[in-house]
């Protein structure tokens, strides 16, 4: 052992008081993890207030994805198809994050589907195509028809659309 080992020289330990989590809501004493519930209520409310708005976004955002799409399609050369394909991908991860935050399961299960494929999408085959478009057609009937949850015959006849597109033209 060495002489610093043995000295009888105490750690002093300062606690400092931590003010981000002060600032967050949380008391001194309150746990890892803890998120003040004023501030879960007023996201929520606002949550609420944006739901409504819902509607509007999704159609806005289908649009872009359609519009992509065409433009996927017209596009002469590979640099402008993998341009769409990216504004595709974006887009459909931003209709999946709306359609989570407000509880539409369905349009949330399409949306990650075309984002997934589209990260894998072979521009020359003829099959993918037919892959993302039958996506965008049931992505457009689940908005048309307001469908929110996973149940229900309707919601699983356009799963097995999706389903056999890609099972047949994977």
């Amino acid at each position: 052992m060495s002489e610093s080992d043995q000295s009888s020289e105490a750690v002093e330990i300062y606690h400092r008081v931590n003010r981000l989590k002060l600032k967050t809501g949380a008391g001194l004493h309150d746990g890892p993890g803890f998120i003040d519930p004023n501030a879960i209520v007023r996201a929520d409310t606002i949550i609420q207030k944006k739901q409504s708005l819902y509607p509007k976004m999704v159609e806005e955002s289908l649009n872009r994805l359609e519009d992509s799409w065409a433009q996927f399609k017209a596009a002469g050369s590979e640099g402008a198809r993998r341009e769409a394909i990216e504004r595709i991908y974006h887009t459909s991860n931003h209709i999946k994050d709306l359609a989570s935050t407000f509880n539409y399961e369905l349009m949330q299960h399409f949306a990650l589907s075309l984002r997934e494929f589209a990260e894998r999408i072979d521009p020359e085959r003829k099959e993918h195509q037919v892959i993302v478009q039958a996506h965008l057609d049931v992505m457009r009937i689940v908005y048309q028809e307001n469908i929110k949850d996973h149940g229900g015959a309707k919601a699983e006849e356009l799963k097995l659309i999706v389903a056999k597109a890609i099972e047949k033209y994977s």
